[in-house]
């Protein structure tokens, strides 16, 4: 049994290893950071063939170079610190790599920030041409992706997602050295926040004036017959009031659907639909209650009007009975 188990447990390990080396992942050769030169060389081998190392060559020729120089002389602590930031700063690149092409720009952003930090540490090992080789890779690398999340951040319906796309973008830019981009992407920014809090602001004084209006009418303004017998007369000043409450929010519902503030859309909708049914209820109550009054004043006229027509005919039939005809003039002859 133990003798089938072993072969097997072989050709496992086989298989992986032809897996990971097809799939282009550096592979540790050992759990143990490096610590000789021979160890070193073994390390940075296992980044040949690396996706990211040939697409950003810049890393590569750090690479070649870090493998020839530890291959001559004598290893020295200082080559030994140099050689560890080097293997540091090709980590945590290929990490970035790997996070942009997943489609997690921002991430890999953020990854890139420790590739830097390596990078420095290179720099600070007497490895200045290491670093200069590794920066121009990674400034290309931060442009490139700045120009995504620009992309992204246009795309984006959300104006809060749109605002961290483009303070992504920026700090991309800016750390990549696209003077250019990254001016146009801040003006950019900072419109859209300019424009996001003034419409902020414009949206809760639409909420606040419509709010408190719901609050003030309340179930006198759910139907007609409630606002006739709980308003009565106050009905048309109410309705003045319920035009200027559906204007404020309908404002809300523009503000919301530009946006896309998800937060607030349920609570401006049902706002929204209270003030239009409330104004609706309020136009059939004035309009009643206008023909009411209208019907009320014929009703009190009409006698009045009446008695009065007939009071003119009267005083017009007594002055005809008062003319009395005069006596016809002879004309004789002269």
């Amino acid at each position: 049994m133990q003798r089938s188990t072993l072969p097997r447990l072989i050709v496992t390990a086989l298989l992986l290893g032809s897996v990971f080396a097809a799939s282009g992942t550096p592979v540790a050769a050992s759990t143990a950071d490096p610590e000789t030169a021979d160890e070193y060389l073994a390390a940075l081998q296992e980044y040949e063939e690396a996706p990211a190392l040939e697409t950003y060559s810049e890393f590569e020729v750090m690479r070649s170079q870090a493998i020839t120089a530890v291959q001559v002389g004598e290893f020295t602590a200082t080559d030994r610190e140099r050689m560890a930031a080097i293997l540091a700063t090709l980590e945590t690149f290929t990490d970035a790599y790997a996070a942009a092409q997943n489609g997690s720009v921002a991430e890999s952003v953020t990854i890139a920030n420790r590739t830097a930090e390596a990078i420095d540490r290179v720099e600070a090992a007497d490895g200045g041409q290491y670093a200069t080789l590794a920066r121009l890779g990674l400034e290309r690398f931060y442009r490139q992706q700045g120009d995504t999340l620009y992309e992204r951040g246009r795309s984006a319906e959300n104006t809060s997602a749109k605002i961290r796309y483009f303070e992504a973008a920026a700090t991309a830019l800016e750390r990549g050295g696209a003077t250019t981009q990254f001016s146009r992407v801040s003006a950019e920014l900072s419109q859209t926040e300019a424009t996001f809090e003034a419409d902020k602001a414009e949206l809760e004084t639409a909420v606040s004036l419509a709010s408190s209006f719901r609050a003030d009418c309340g179930e006198s303004c759910a139907s007609p017959v409630a606002a006739m017998t709980g308003l009565g007369p106050a009905v048309f000043g109410h309705y003045r009031q319920a035009r200027e409450a559906n204007a404020a929010s309908d404002t809300a519902s523009q503000i919301v659907d530009r946006h896309s503030i998800s937060q607030d859309a349920d609570r401006v909708a049902q706002l929204s639909e209270w003030t239009n049914q409330a104004m609706l209820s309020l136009v059939i109550a004035s309009t009643l209650l206008l023909f009411g009054y209208a019907l009320l004043i014929v009703l009190l006229v009409a006698p009045v009007a009446a008695r009065i027509a007939t009071w003119s005919e009267d005083l017009e039939r007594a002055q005809v009975g008062r003319i009395v005809p005069a006596d016809s003039v002879e004309v004789g002859e002269s």
